[in-house]
């Protein structure tokens, strides 16, 4: 598959205002989270990502999500909502938590 193939099979899981302790009145952060599921992992291994600059806008990389990764606003929540859809173990969850709809495109 092409890169565009690959990239039309995201699901959309957030799309918008983020809690962030860099908002203000007149400037806020917002994010746009689509979730691509490699479960063999052969698919999106071709496609390298790297990490930016501080400061840059745009920032991509492949991580193993854990308890212990640090995050902005409501960052979590949204990782949370991709645990419960693709049925994985959520490493934020202390408890059984209510069904998280996805944000449908």
């Amino acid at each position: 598959l092409m890169l565009k193939e690959h990239l039309s099979l995201g699901i959309a899981v957030y799309k918008g205002y983020v809690d962030d302790p860099r908002n203000t009145d007149n400037a806020w952060v917002e994010s746009h989270a689509i979730n691509y599921h490699d479960g063999l992992g052969t698919s999106f291994s071709k496609f390298p990502l790297r990490a930016s600059v501080e400061g840059e806008s745009l920032h991509a990389e492949w991580i193993t999500l854990d308890r212990n990764i640090d995050l902005y606003g409501n960052h979590e929540w949204i990782l949370e909502k991709v645990c419960f859809h693709r049925h994985a173990y959520n490493p934020f969850s202390t408890s059984a938590k209510k069904q998280l709809p996805v944000v449908a495109t």
